[in-house]
């Protein structure tokens, strides 16, 4: 006996018309600002009460911090956990120094590469329009696998390069991973560009590469700020790599660091939330700081 097994459209029409119907009523009282406000204020308190719970809990007691029931606000706030973080774990600075030289140095190089990679994709001519459509495609297909599918091979090939436990080898493995990121973000922009535009700078007396850093990147300037925002948290917040291709504090980033204030014993919450906070704050900060550029960047094509 065969059955049915199309989807029934009258479901989705029948939920779509109650959506409408509330919206009417809503509208009818004239609450429709207030129920909008009120869900998108929900929205921001759960997005930032982890946060306010790290910030604040950076600033409590161990007895404070795991009192039951959970103090929302306390009223006995320290900044002494911050000098025992770096007291209890002077590898700390370490920790941090890495993060930042590997975070600065892999964006700059995948913002580089990818850049450069775009705009051959877009202004060279390849056969079967490979540059326009499929290459892109096929770099970016490299974003849809899990990163733990290449890191044994990532391994292997560090291993052999004598690049393991390094900060050089971080820097390769981050920037061959948000490359293909780099690459999706900027091919609206440079898609967007005539292609007269280099024809003419050649012709004023520029070469082909003077034109590009001249002319072509001031152009799609607000893709690259937005990409390098993206880049950069990324790489900050990375840990898989950092895990698996490094194996002490030489090389070793934040987000490693605050995998190890678990143990099998206990967990020292009043220095993981200082930890978290030091490891957060300059990302928020950046990202607090370029906010404008960011939107602008979205806004101009940025993601499409």
């Amino acid at each position: 006996m065969a059955t049915d097994t199309k989807p029934k459209r009258g479901v989705g029409r029948a939920l779509l018309a109650g959506v409408e119907r509330i919206h009417e009523t809503l509208d009818s009282y004239g609450l429709v600002p207030t129920v909008t406000n009120g869900i998108a204020l929900l929205f921001v308190i759960w997005t930032l009460f982890p946060v306010y719970w790290m910030v604040s809990g950076s600033l409590r007691t161990r007895s404070d911090l795991l009192a039951t029931p959970p103090k929302l606000v306390s009223t006995a706030l320290t900044v002494g956990n911050y000098p025992e973080l770096f007291a209890q774990r002077p590898a700390f600075y370490e920790f941090l120094f890495n993060s930042v030289v590997v975070t600065v140095g892999s964006t700059a190089l995948a913002v580089l590469l990818g850049t450069a990679a775009t705009y051959g994709f877009v202004n060279y001519e390849f056969p079967y329009d490979l540059g326009r459509f499929h290459l892109p495609f096929l770099v970016l297909t490299t974003r849809f696998l899990p990163p733990i599918v290449t890191v044994i091979p990532l391994y292997v090939i560090f291993d052999t390069a004598n690049l393991l436990n390094t900060r050089l080898g971080l820097v390769l493995a981050y920037a061959a991973f948000n490359i293909p990121f780099v690459v999706w973000m900027l091919k609206g922009f440079f898609a967007e560009l005539p292609d007269s535009i280099v024809e003419a700078a050649v012709l004023d007396g520029h070469t082909e590469l003077g034109a590009f850093f001249k002319i072509v990147l001031p152009m799609v300037r607000p893709g690259l700020i937005a990409a390098t925002i993206f880049t950069v948290i990324n790489a900050w917040n990375e840990l898989l790599f950092a895990v698996i291709l490094t194996s002490n504090t030489e090389a070793q980033t934040l987000p490693v660091a605050l995998a190890t204030f678990k143990t099998a014993y206990a967990i020292q919450w009043e220095l993981l939330t200082v930890a978290g906070t030091i490891a957060m704050a300059p990302v928020l900060l950046f990202a607090f700081l370029v906010r404008e550029k960011l939107l602008r960047g979205f806004t101009m094509g940025a993601v499409r």
